[in-house]
């Protein structure tokens, strides 16, 4: 397999992770192994009991650590000279050990809401980081020749969709706290409105102002990605697939927002809390990878002249081939 496509196999199952955790998380099954890594000592418990959703979370967990330093791996051999994919893919080995850790640390100290919370917003970033090698072992590959984007058009695209990806990733670690601290229901089943008023800032507990602060910042989202839709669709900005991208996320942020309040009215249900987080994760990798549809990353120059090069060997061999069965 090559690079490219174990980059991609390797974020799909990052988002299949994420859902994983969605389920651990809604179905409140964070301590039904009470050790790690083992579960109850053993490498494959009975899956009853919530261990079907937490250790399928750990096993999947171990799938994708090793993708991630196998993928490492082959940049390091292959793509060694790529100074920007060396650097990204050791950002993600990092990452997912970070993660791991986290992730064993949640167990031992009983869920505590800070690690959770971090071991969510790891995951994030993590998942942004496979997205992102994804695209860049595709666009920085020897011989690849990315679309010229003029300077004036990649920095405008750059302000427009790098404040999206940073407020929608501050959301989700805003639902995040919100979850792990049990806040979800603070304002009851109130909506709009929270405990009959626009926002209780003086008479209401923590998990109140947690909550309100996760219903500001989905507006606010809303508004910024809805927006970066609005005017790059509208004024026929970039190629099509940036196009499809950001309406794709325009699409998500609204089914988010929709979802987010099923959550409330309907008792933080399992499925609607699961596919509220994990569209969340999809509507982050819709602007990571609208950007780099808009701000394509190209191979060093050095890999260029060598890709240069080689293709000039092979023309003379060729040539040279032809005039031989002459």
């Amino acid at each position: 397999m090559g690079v490219h496509r174990l980059a991609v196999v390797t974020a799909f199952a990052t988002f299949c992770l994420l859902i994983a955790g969605g389920l651990v998380s809604t179905t409140e099954s964070g301590l039904a192994c009470p050790d790690w890594p083992l579960c109850e000592g053993k490498v494959f418990p009975k899956m009853v009991d919530g261990k079907q959703f937490e250790h399928t979370h750990r096993l999947i967990a171990s799938a994708v650590a090793t993708l991630t330093f196998v993928l490492c791996r082959m940049i390091f051999r292959r793509r060694r000279e790529d100074r920007v994919l060396t650097r990204t893919g050791a950002a993600a080995a990092v990452l997912v050990v970070v993660q791991a850790l986290l992730g064993a640390l949640t167990v031992k100290l009983a869920l505590p809401p800070w690690v959770s919370s971090l071991h969510l917003a790891t995951a994030m970033a993590f998942f942004c980081t496979t997205v992102t090698l994804a695209f860049l072992t595709r666009q920085r590959m020897p011989g690849a020749s990315a679309e010229p984007v003029d300077a004036e058009s990649r920095a405008r695209l750059r302000r427009w969709i790098l404040p999206a990806i940073a407020t929608t990733y501050l959301q989700v670690c805003v639902g995040a706290v919100m979850r792990h601290t049990r806040s979800g229901l603070a304002c009851g089943f109130d909506f709009p409105l929270c405990l009959g008023k626009v926002w209780p800032l003086f008479d209401a507990h923590l998990g109140v102002q947690v909550h309100m602060f996760h219903r500001a910042g989905a507006c606010l989202t809303a508004a910024v990605v809805i927006a970066l839709a609005v005017a790059i669709v509208r004024r026929g900005i970039g190629k099509p697939a940036l196009r499809i991208m950001v309406a794709l996320a325009a699409v998500a942020v609204i089914a988010q927002t929709a979802l987010g309040i099923a959550t409330i009215l309907t008792s933080r249900e399992p499925v609607t809390m699961t596919v509220h987080s994990s569209l969340g994760a999809a509507l982050l990798a819709c602007l990571v990878a609208a950007y780099w549809i808009a701000c394509p990353s190209a191979p060093p120059v050095a890999m260029l002249r060598d890709a240069a090069a080689n293709q000039r060997t092979r023309l003379r061999l060729v040539k040279w081939t032809n005039l031989s069965s002459d």
